[in-house]
């Protein structure tokens, strides 16, 4: 379950200093294409939320998280006293626009829980296997939020104290059990190349939580017994992981550490697995590309290579290589490039080129969908695309050889079949048609068959459980197909047919790791082609692997936590391969703890689910959705009274925000105070996001304070005065905004605001005692006033984040505000940045304009927009280097930065100083910094003064750039908070000033 993070709907402030400065933000969108219509459908333990067609669906739904309830019941103890939500989403398009989660969905996530509602929010992959694999896995999560909910003595927030690799080994361990040849090949390779965690050290690095938390519960439920299960998990909670392990488990946690890693020594490594052999050449690796390499597809004339990589280190992009020598020859896809796409499918589909290699088409999301696009290799340009309407969703094109068409694993109602395109007509016809899943097609070059994968049993095939599949081949000719018998109870993926021979090679887990094997269709005789101690494989169990390009074939291989792409020989395959029979498969080789003549409980619950109970009737009764406003989260809460020599004083402050179930609706509300009771602010909001267009509505109540000091003559000699001076914003605020896509939106909102102020003045400050003085005493004040105010933006930002500030792509804002009711007046805001990543460095440049035009534009109901932020020019915020508030030749004041506009300019070359080793020279996995060379410069005018040609002046009217230089460290706390020490030289009056030393609290822009 990935992090959820809260939004809080910030309302931006018009009469700030530096609001005009900062009001302009950024990020990414989470779009929503279309507006889905939930229907409710209740079990006896859970409330499912669905916009299905097919009933059949539902039920299937409804057994399925029942089953897992039972489940999990046995093993946690724990009944759910109320109906645990899930929200359920025909396809992942639809699930990443969701509006129960507020944080965005990434492409690898399959669901999602959140703890104060137990929300379980998930999509339908395209094989039911997956489907249930990912409601077990939330379910747990489930539990996990209920048991601590439930406990006398823990709260929800109790949950930070379990680590990650806890929270989700658990949940993998419960919906996946003990038996995994995946997660085996990952515990083996960290065995062999001697980077096995200790426990101490699972959070840090490269250690997937799932896979080294499953193998960890494994071995907990082995040694100990699946009810320390629990008793591990809450005293975790209570107390902390390294306390409960000696509490429960009556061992240190560098005891456990050792003993786990022994245990699973002796379990998964053999003689042979430091000795093995890779049959072909590295065409891949760290050496000439990242350390993940993936999904390779070669060409149909062999020249060429298509992959996914992390080579640019920021993010997974698709790369063009020749299949020879392995040399990058450029991207195909990323998305500071293609910011027309929302995300590129990476987990479970790889490309296909056209028979004349001149084509690549590859799966994206766009718009809602999963699209085909097709991009000119030879260009490096799109082509065209493919988004039938005939289907929920789509994955693994494969080209017809003639060129003519496609065919396409396409899923509607979560149920995956083989479909047709022809791309001339865009017509779309549906090849299979049954309730099994057709998963990763590819055609044979002689265009007769379409090979793929199903979780259909093979006539004969009496051993055939939940996550195994067979090889099939569909006869276009007689619009038939056959299942093939391979390996009984064995995961058999990704078949590539060998040209002009019968062979045809795929992946399977048989042997309790990830192997290639080949398959005679004329005799039946099966062969094992590798014997690799780790496993060809991909990120996930399902993955592609594997690709030929005429007799040459090229997989990626796991080896110490990278992945690299081997070149081999079909030929050199087959003359090393070794005969096998239909075995089933081997359960002991792929268990992550000892082999036992008898299964755990949650071993044969996982194993026999697919036979017993599997279809089973359950209680499913339609009901009426309600829309009841629910705590999703609450924080900032604080309080206190102080007293001391100026009086008594109060200050605290909290925030909430709620929603209805399916998170179409939003209500937040904040409140603060600090120091007298008329320093009290709050403000409600209410969103409404149902719709492609989202709108929202606000009130505040917010004061503002600032106060100085000075010396008035009381006759008798000079009395030190403090005046204080409050201003209070009262506003009603009418916003919306509409995600055109992932990188583009528009704003636009309405407000009217009534400004009033309070002066306060304490004579004889030095001699002031609250026994004499028990508040200042009230003067006039300025009459209070209103100001309306309206605006409209554009968005764009594709930016690419990286240790804590961007490092490629674009950011800009356009903005435009219209001031009402006497402030005859309007703002223009100009924003745009452009990064340019150049491993390991990145140049970033900025240009700044926020501008007030009309007659009011110096009116004093705006506040005077000042250059001198850190956050716009580094150095000149401490006003050390200023002469006065007058010019000379060797100087300004700091008037000349004080106007009704401003123009920023920045540039900045950023290095990665400590991290993570790939990027960083520095090692680090708790300190995250990078340095910044940077020069910024800035320009003020107003009426009084306008801009001239000329690097000196000595006139405040002449107003004239000023510049600074010099270096910073951002450090990134955490991915919370980022802090900027810099040392800055201002440069103006033909002059470099004495270095200025300050501080940013911000990230890099």
């Amino acid at each position: 379950m990935p992090k959820i993070s809260v939004v809080i709907l910030w309302i931006m402030l018009v009469c700030l200093p530096a609001t005009d400065g900062l009001a302009q933000y950024f990020g990414k969108n989470k779009p929503s294409y279309r507006t889905f219509d939930f229907e409710l459908s209740q079990t006896p333990h859970f409330n499912i939320y669905h916009y299905l067609e097919d009933s059949s669906r539902v039920k299937f739904i409804g057994s399925l998280a029942e089953q897992w309830y039972n489940y999990h019941r046995q093993i946690l103890m724990e009944t759910f006293n109320n109906r645990n939500p899930i929200i359920f989403y025909r396809n992942h398009p639809d699930f990443q626009q969701t509006t129960a989660i507020m944080s965005s969905i990434g492409v690898g996530t399959g669901g999602v829980t959140e703890g104060l509602k137990r929300r379980v929010v998930m999509p339908f992959s395209f094989s039911d296997y997956q489907t249930s694999h990912v409601l077990g896995h939330e379910l747990v999560h489930a539990f996990q939020y209920h048991i601590i909910e439930e406990s006398e003595d823990l709260n929800l927030g109790a949950i930070s104290k379990v680590p990650l690799w806890m929270i989700e080994g658990m949940a993998e361990y419960l919906s996946v059990g003990n038996i995994d040849a995946f997660t085996a090949a990952w515990m083996r390779d960290a065995l062999l190349h001697d980077d096995f965690p200790r426990l101490e050290d699972m959070g840090r690095g490269h250690y997937s939580p799932y896979r080294f938390g499953q193998a960890f519960w494994s071995y907990i439920a082995s040694r100990y017994g699946e009810q320390y299960i629990r008793r591990l998990f809450s005293a975790s909670a209570r107390q902390g992981f390294y306390y409960a392990t000696e509490d429960v488990l009556g061992i240190t946690v560098d005891s456990l550490s050792a003993e786990w890693r022994k245990t699973l020594s002796r379990q998964l490594l053999s003689p042979g697995d430091s000795t093995y052999t890779i049959i072909g050449e590295r065409l891949l690796s760290t050496r000439n590309s990242g350390r993940y390499n993936l999904s390779p597809s070669v060409s149909s004339d062999g020249k060429h290579l298509v992959f996914l990589s992390e080579r640019d280190v920021y993010s997974l992009d698709l790369f063009l290589a020749d299949a020879q020598t392995g040399e990058i020859i450029d991207k195909i896809y990323t998305s500071t490039r293609n910011s027309e796409i929302d995300a590129l499918e990476f987990t479970e589909t790889a490309g296909a080129w056209s028979p004349d290699s001149r084509y690549f088409a590859y799966v994206a999301y766009q718009k809602g969908k999963t699209v085909i696009l097709i991009q000119d290799v030879k260009k490096n340009k799109p082509h065209s695309s493919i988004s039938p309407d005939e289907v929920d969703a789509l994955s693994s094109p494969t080209w017809a050889p003639d060129g003519q068409g496609m065919v396409f694993s396409g899923m509607n109602n979560g149920v995956s079949n083989l479909f047709y395109t022809d791309l001339k007509t865009d017509s779309v016809s549906q090849l299979t048609h049954n309730n099994h899943a057709c998963m990763q097609p590819v055609w044979t070059k002689d265009g007769n068959y379409i090979w793929y994968i199903t979780d259909e049993a093979a006539p004969g095939q009496s051993i055939f459980f939940p996550g195994n599949f067979n090889l099939a081949r569909y006869n276009l000719t007689s619009s038939t197909y056959r299942v093939f018998n391979t390996f009984p109870g064995a995961g058999n993926l990704n078949p590539m047919p060998l040209a002009g021979t019968p062979y045809v090679f795929f992946l399977s887990n048989v042997n309790g790791r990830r192997d290639l094997f080949s398959l005679n269709t004329e005799t039946g005789q099966m062969k094992r082609a590798t014997d690799y101690g780790t496993g060809i494989m991909g990120m996930t169990e399902m993955s592609p692997a594997l690709s030929i390009g005429g007799h040459t074939l090229y997989y990626s291989i796991l080896q110490n936590g990278k992945f690299q792409i081997i070149k081999a020989p079909a030929h050199k395959l087959l003359e090393n391969a070794t005969p096998v029979n239909h075995q089933p498969f081997d359960y002991r080789a792929a268990r992550l703890t000892p082999y036992s003549e008898h299964f755990s409980v949650v071993d044969q619950n996982l194993i026999f689910r697919g036979v017993i109970n599997a279809d089973r009737e359950v209680s499913l009764k339609p009901a009426e959705p309600r829309n009841q406003f629910k705590l999703d989260y609450i924080g900032n809460m604080a309080a206190g009274v102080m007293t001391g020599r100026f009086g008594t004083g109060m200050a605290g402050s909290i925030e909430a925000l709620f929603s209805d179930v399916l998170g179409h609706h939003l209500l937040y509300g904040g409140a603060s105070i600090n120091g007298r009771i008329y320093d009290f602010g709050g403000q409600v909001a209410l969103l409404n996001q149902k719709r492609r267009i989202k709108l929202g509505v606000s009130v505040s109540h917010i004061p503002y304070r600032m106060g100085y000091y000075t010396y008035e003559d009381n006759g008798a000699e000079d009395n030190l005065v403090y005046y204080s001076r409050r201003i209070f914003e009262d506003k009603a605020s009418v916003f919306s905004f509409l995600p055109l896509n992932r990188y583009n939106r528009v704003e636009a909102g309405l407000s009217m605001a009534h400004y009033n102020y309070r002066y306060e003045k304490i004579d004889d400050i030095e001699n002031y005692y609250p026994t004499y003085h028990n508040s200042g005493k009230k003067i006039d004040a300025p009459e209070g006033f209103w100001v309306g105010r309206s605006d409209v933006a554009y968005v764009f930002d594709n930016s690419r984040f990286g240790i804590a500030s961007p490092v490629d792509g674009t950011r800009a804002r356009f903005q435009f505000e219209q001031f009402y009711n006497g402030v005859d007046a309007h703002a223009i805001l100009f924003d745009y940045r452009k990064y340019k990543f150049i491993r390991p460095f990145s140049f970033a440049f900025r240009l700044y304009h926020y501008g007030r035009y009309g007659s009011d534009r110096n009116t004093n109901r705006l506040t005077r927009l000042f250059a001198g932020y850190p956050w716009l020019i580094r150095g000149y915020d401490t006003g050390t280097f200023y002469a006065d508030s007058t010019h000379n030749s060797r100087n300004i004041g700091i008037k000349h930065l004080i106007g009704s506009s401003i123009m920023i300019s920045n540039l900045e070359w950023r290095m990665p100083l400590s991290g993570p080793i790939d990027i960083a020279p520095l090692r680090s996995s708790v300190i995250f910094s990078e340095m910044v060379l940077f020069m910024d410069a800035g320009l003020a005018w107003d009426d009084n003064s306008h801009p001239v040609l000329s690097l000196t002046t000595n006139s405040d009217s002449r107003r004239i750039p000023v510049f600074s230089a010099g270096m910073s460290v951002r450090f990134s706390l955490f991915g919370v908070i980022v802090l900027e020490p810099y040392w800055a030289f201002p440069i103006h009056q033909n002059r470099i000033f004495k270095g200025q030393f300050g501080f940013n609290v911000f990230p890099g822009w």
